[in-house]
């Protein structure tokens, strides 16, 4: 399990990267929204495509499991946003909120990702 955290944390890092770059190269030509959209959907299809042989390699490949990555990373971040706001509320402090979001999303996501990726054929 180790293992798959380190490289859940490695992968999740490179894929902020990448849809960081393409938020910001795309604020040049585009609108924010659109280029937000943009970035979302390569942190999507990155997630589909490095996690169930890279990041959990051994697991679970086929188009399905890919397809339950993808559903997995959209309702993770439905429960990201109510968690926010929920916590801002409560904590009254963005950055404490911000912060308990991250660790709650980020444990979730490794966890659910493993389980659909790692379950037995």
């Amino acid at each position: 399990m180790r293992a798959d955290a380190v490289r859940f944390l490695v992968a999740g890092g490179l894929n902020t990267a990448l849809t960081s770059l393409f938020y910001f190269a795309g604020l040049a030509v585009l609108p924010s929204g659109l280029s937000y959209a943009i970035a979302w959907l390569a942190g999507l299809l990155f997630v589909m495509v490095l996690y169930p042989k890279r990041v959990f390699p051994g697991g679970r490949t086929a188009l399905a499991d890919r397809l339950a990555m993808g559903g997995l990373v959209v309702v993770v971040f439905l429960i990201g946003l109510a968690s926010l706001h929920f916590l801002r509320d409560i904590l009254e402090n963005a950055l404490a909120a911000y912060l308990a979001t991250l660790a709650i999303t980020t444990s979730l996501n490794f966890l659910a990702s493993r389980w659909i990726l790692r379950r037995a054929l």
